[in-house]
């Protein structure tokens, strides 16, 4: 049976909007001084940290809508995509030669009353045909090189120049308010908050999968591990498990980080990080989630 979440998780899942605010103590762009901010920063509040692990979803439940979104994508034929990577490799040329035949069309009788946002189609559409045979036989290498002697079988069934469709599978993030925007390109998140004398909850999100989330992990990751030298900061472990449950694992009393990613986007000297994390345990491995070390 899922573990009961601890009361102060419990009671910020509860807590409505007005009483979630951002940190927006220092950013990516805004790169406010550590610290600035740690000398500053309201000691009466109580700090604690968040770690979630997302686990891979079940194979059998891709194709279940309660786990996966399935999203249909049209996509142009093989020899029309790479036509189309042909004019991306010559910009320059290719904009050139649109804007000539524009102007060369404009004042034809059979397309003067067309928009000019239609006869531009018209021109990419008749520049890419011209490229066909180049396109063509850049496919053929592609399907000679991985079928080998296959590949004609291959190429009337595939069709290369049939328009194709492409299904793409998006997870669904059911986690509890404040956690509950996931960036699927991490596979882990630590956040970071802090709650007031009035109730008020702060936090920031940490993580791997932008610039920003690098810089948050960086940046709170540091300042959270100073507050944890004067008062230690409990982190609560969650897992994001194969069947899409945001469960509890474990509590513990300091501070723990997943250290990935927590100089690069934040730039603090070596020498200096090490001495402000050199408390802080280390999350390294997945069984890390689970048991204690």
């Amino acid at each position: 049976m899922p573990a009961k979440h601890p009361e102060i998780i419990a009671e910020l899942i509860k807590a409505q909007a007005d009483k979630l605010r951002p940190f927006s103590l220092s950013s990516f762009f805004s790169d406010k001084p550590l610290k600035e901010v740690f000398q500053k920063i309201d000691r009466t509040m109580q700090f604690f940290s968040v770690y979630v692990f997302m686990e891979r979803l079940e194979e059998d439940l891709w194709e279940d809508d309660r786990y996966m979104d399935k999203e249909e994508v049209h996509l142009c034929s093989r020899v029309e995509e790479e036509a189309r990577k042909y004019w991306w490799e010559r910009n320059r040329e290719h904009l050139k030669l649109i804007d000539e035949r524009v102007e060369s069309l404009k004042n034809d009788p059979e397309y003067r009353d067309m928009k000019e946002g239609d006869l531009r189609d018209k021109v990419i559409e008749d520049l890419n045909q011209e490229v066909y045979p180049i396109a063509i036989e850049l496919v053929k290498e592609e399907y000679q090189e991985f079928y080998e002697d296959e590949w004609e079988e291959y190429w009337k069934k595939e069709d290369p120049f049939k328009n194709r469709i492409e299904y793409r599978y998006h997870r669904r993030y059911e986690m509890p308010s404040p956690f509950d925007y996931w960036d699927s390109r991490n596979a882990w998140q630590q956040y970071y908050f802090g709650r007031d004398q009035t109730g008020l909850f702060y936090y920031e999100q940490g993580g791997s999968g932008s610039s920003g989330q690098r810089y948050n992990h960086g940046f709170y990751g540091h300042l959270f591990a100073l507050l944890n030298s004067e008062a230690l900061v409990p982190t609560y472990f969650f897992t994001y498990d194969s069947h899409n449950h945001f469960v509890f694992n474990r509590k513990e009393d300091n501070l723990w980080l997943n250290f990935f990613d927590l100089v690069g986007n934040f730039r603090i000297e070596r020498e200096g990080s090490e001495r402000i994390l050199k408390d802080v345990k280390r999350i390294e491995r997945r069984r890390s989630l689970i048991e204690s070390w």
